[in-house]
């Protein structure tokens, strides 16, 4: 895996008004924007939006966490190798 390129996490969110802006802070205090949700269909569908969003950090560990305990069992379940072989190529496309 390559390493995370992004914003390290936690991210969270925040709605001083209608939009949710996803953050992350840095070095303490220093405030970065990660992305926006702005106006969608519906303000659940925002909100979900933002959540899954704020999620990635925390995601993507747990992914490279699972591939790597998946990876030591592939010997002994071979039909695991395809699904390692396909979160090994999704955590490139995150990671890249």
């Amino acid at each position: 895996m390559s390493d995370f390129k992004g914003t390290p996490g936690p991210w969270f969110t925040s709605q001083p008004h209608g939009t949710i802006y996803i953050e992350a802070r840095l070095r303490g205090s220093t405030l970065q924007e990660v992305a926006a949700c702005g106006p969608t269909e519906t303000p659940d569908q925002r909100e979900a939006n933002a959540k899954l969003i704020a999620m990635s950090p925390q995601l993507l560990l747990a992914l490279v966490d699972a591939v790597t305990i998946f990876r030591g069992l592939v010997d002994g379940v071979p039909s695991l190798r395809q699904r390692v072989e396909a979160y090994d190529n999704l955590i490139a496309k995150a990671t890249e």
